[in-house]
């Protein structure tokens, strides 16, 4: 992500957002109080004076504009949900143990009301659910998930539809913490939210995010409570407990996060290059990985695997492996190298940090190399703003 500014203080920051919320958390944890237009701008003032916050100018000896890192605050890992917000994962096929859903009624368009407008007397009875998506390990080895909440609909689309319900009031609490929280059509952004009263046009999905540089960060692998419309419902998310869920014993699903390069630090010298490509079709990519390795001889000797994958492979399957023979350097030889087929090599991530690669091959070459076995070898290092965790 392309990031504009850096965090500002956070005792400036902590003061303006507490001082905007003050009024706002009295109304919104009284129960009944209802989502009056007086609720909906106190709630998103709070929401724009923590993005505001985040958005002022660079802090002298830190990050400058326009540099690409990572953001400290993301909810979840970077590389989760890589491959977009699994829009309909939990009516279709369910990978939360414990799914939280409810029905509520929305209102229409209560800043219309005045005259006879319809907007301002409708209302829909929608399905609300909350649920789990599995993610990595961060750095210190702990299991991190992301929350998404789905609004559903009775008419799906709804596209012939001229009157639409509007998003609710989402106050979170989460120890003594409580936070009208941000919450992304889109995964992994900075600013991106979802403000109280806007159009809900058709069934759609949202994550839950954390405001960059904000006072309060709050960790969604741990319980919390989401109250939506001043307790019209409620939901109380338990810790995540990674061991009910199966897709947590999963390798990762391999992205370009994944491009980098690995090692055994055992033994230096050697290496392999791994790059992710999407391809034009939208449903599949080109995985490739350049192995540096050395021959019976001791002298480098390199191959080259390329195969093609889909979108959300765990694993690259047997991927054709070549090296080449015939060059020469710095493109003195005739039309081209001459390549021949190695072996395969299966290739797959069980976590950011970790790579474990099964080959099996014997090369014509003499002296090349000739085996087959596992391996399992490290990350050297994150590909800038493509940070895995």
């Amino acid at each position: 992500m392309i990031h504009l500014s850096t965090r500002c203080s956070s005792m400036f920051a902590a003061v303006i957002v507490l001082a905007a919320l003050a009024p706002t958390l009295a109304a919104a944890l009284t129960p009944g109080a209802g989502r009056d237009p007086a609720s909906v701008a106190r709630a998103n003032a709070s929401m724009q004076a923590s993005t505001a916050t985040a958005r002022r100018g660079a802090t002298p000896g830190t990050a400058a504009p326009n540099d690409v890192f990572a953001n400290a605050d993301r909810a979840y890992p970077a590389s989760c949900l890589s491959d977009g917000l699994p829009f309909g994962v939990f009516r279709q096929s369910p990978n939360d143990p414990a799914p939280l859903q409810k029905q509520m009624v929305l209102p229409g368009d209560i800043a219309t009301c005045g005259g006879n407008n319809p907007e301002c007397t409708y209302s829909e009875q929608v399905t609300v659910s909350v649920w789990r998506v599995p993610c990595s390990v961060d750095s210190a080895g702990n299991p991190q998930s992301a929350v998404l909440l789905e609004i559903d609909r009775p008419c799906g689309a709804c596209n012939n539809q001229p009157l639409y319900p509007t998003f609710p009031l989402v106050l979170a609490t989460q120890g003594n913490n409580s936070l009208y929280i941000r919450l992304a059509s889109d995964q992994n952004t900075w600013y991106s939210a979802t403000y109280a009263n806007s159009p809900i046009a058709h069934s759609d999905i949202w994550v839950l995010e954390n405001f960059y540089g904000g006072p309060v960060q709050f960790d969604y692998n741990q319980p919390f409570s989401l109250n939506l419309d001043n307790h019209t419902v409620d939901f109380s998310v338990p810790a995540y407990n990674p061991a009910q869920y199966a897709a947590n014993s999963f390798t990762l699903p391999i992205s370009g996060y994944m491009t980098s390069n690995w090692f055994d630090p055992n033994h230096g010298g050697e290496g392999i290059l791994t790059q992710v490509f999407d391809n034009n079709d939208g449903a599949t990519r080109t995985f490739t990985a350049a192995w540096y390795t050395f021959d019976k001889l001791g002298l480098p000797f390199w191959l080259y695997a390329q195969g093609t994958i889909h979108i959300g492979d765990r694993t690259t399957g047997n991927v054709d492996t070549y090296y080449a023979s015939n060059g020469g350097f710095a493109g003195n030889f005739g039309a081209g190298a001459t390549f021949t087929k190695w072996g395969t090599i299966n290739f797959s991530f069980s976590n950011c940090d970790h790579m474990t690669f099964v080959y099996s091959g014997n090369a014509d070459a003499v002296n090349g190399p000739t085996g087959n076995g596992t391996r399992t070898w490290l990350r050297i290092a994150n590909v800038n703003s493509l940070v895995c965790d």
